[in-house]
């Protein structure tokens, strides 16, 4: 039995030797494949043919709303969304297009071992438009939080009820319209035509305040309560500290948006109105408008890898609209307070809709792809983008003569 425990010692050891060295081999090649595919993961590609094995590439990530669109890469189509593809790192034009859409192209520039994601929305070439009110809207007003719009009724027929109408607004509206929508608050009464008012909403869009600027005479009106002559008083009397009493609302209210924004850009913003400051749905990109002129400095916050690269307007001028974002440190310009107007986000994206003479535009949130949603006569001062961002409302006469009725365009 000695004799034989002491034979089998060496053939152990060999077994032992093979046993680590197979163990060995496996772990190198576990670690080692893990390696190359975390490269090829961040952006590298087997490419033999210049002489080496990995080659450092960037990512292209081409998605788009609706899927399924072509994606040009320098006018060759080379995939369709949602897909990605690795780029050597250069400067690309990239063209998404689908048949019944708008096209939309941008320059990009792609950097190794970081990925370029389009996120692109595409918009309808030919809007649907469809009324929501069938007898007139006069003097509509829309809710600061875009929920609510009020609005008269004056007509020559016996068969319609004339007087305030309020009409709810949300997704399940945005998606399947029914007349039976608007609510009337108030028929006309005997002392009071509510054609001759115009409305203010509170800055909780609970209230609104009519008034008839002609007779001196303003009602204070809860949205939560039906209107009758018993409970419908003139608060001319204290409508300097209603007003006092909003505007104090709106300050807070600016004052909570203020806090989330850089201090060097604090100086910089306007805070005038509701319109001149608005957050992306995100919350990661801010619309305002300079109040005067200023410089930004590079890297206000740390920017990650993936920063835009398309051209910045760091220096602000006064009575321009930017977008500042707020995890790319990157601010661009979207135009001039004298050349466009009602400038919105569109709900869910980041894209902003705003109007240029007769027309209602879009662009994405860098300025790029300014394009052109419906053309025609509407009225500029009534028009917002629809809760869910597929429809946008504004006042339209069909023909000369007819009377303004509130449409939606459809243009997702």
């Amino acid at each position: 039995m000695i004799y034989k425990l002491r034979y089998n010692i060496p053939m152990n050891q060999h077994t032992n030797r093979k046993s680590i060295l197979l163990i060995s081999i496996v772990s190198f090649s576990i670690v080692f494949l893990t390696f190359i595919i975390s490269l090829i993961a961040r952006g590298y590609k087997i490419n033999l043919k210049q002489g080496t094995i990995l080659t450092a590439t960037g990512i292209l990530s081409a998605t788009s709303e609706p899927k399924a669109a072509s994606v040009y890469l320098d006018e060759k189509l080379v995939t369709a969304t949602d897909n990605t593809l690795n780029l050597s790192p250069d400067t690309y034009t990239v063209k998404i297009v689908k048949d019944g859409y708008l096209p939309w192209q941008k320059t990009i520039q792609i950097k190794k071992e970081t990925v370029y994601q389009t996120n692109t929305q595409l918009f309808r070439s030919v809007p649907d438009l469809k009324p929501i009110t069938y007898t007139g809207a006069i003097n509509p007003t829309v809710s600061p939080d875009n929920t609510k719009i009020v609005y008269v009724v004056a007509s020559s027929s016996a068969s319609i009820d004339n007087g305030l109408y309020l009409m709810e607004l949300n997704n399940t509206f945005s998606l399947n319209f029914s007349k039976n929508t608007a609510k009337q608050l108030s028929q006309n009464l005997s002392n009071v035509n509510w054609s001759d008012f115009s409305f203010q909403f509170s800055p909780n869009s609970r209230q609104i305040l009519a008034t008839n600027s002609i007779k001196n005479i303003s009602y204070l009106i809860s949205l939560d309560t039906t209107i009758n002559p018993k409970n419908l008083y003139d608060v001319t009397p204290t409508l300097t500290t209603i007003k006092t009493d909003w505007q104090n609302q709106l300050n807070q209210l600016m004052s909570s948006k203020m806090a989330k924004i850089p201090l060097e850009l604090q100086d910089l913003v306007s805070t005038a109105s509701a319109q001149d400051l608005q957050f992306s749905a995100s919350e990661e990109k801010i619309l305002f408008l300079a109040k005067k002129d200023g410089n930004l400095r590079q890297n206000i916050v740390t920017p990650p890898p993936s920063q835009s690269t398309q051209p910045q307007s760091r220096d602000v001028k006064e009575g321009n609209y930017y977008v500042y974002d707020l995890k790319d440190d990157t601010n661009f310009l979207i135009g001039s307070k004298n050349e466009i107007f009602n400038l919105s986000w569109l709900d869910s994206s980041d894209n902003i809709v705003f109007t240029n003479q007769q027309n209602i535009k879009v662009a994405d949130y860098d300025g790029t792809n300014q394009q052109t949603l419906f053309a025609g006569k509407f009225n500029p001062s009534t028009v917002f983008p629809m809760p869910g961002g597929s429809k946008i409302t504004t006042l339209v006469s069909p023909y000369q003569g007819a009377p303004e009725n509130l449409y939606t365009i459809s243009i997702k």
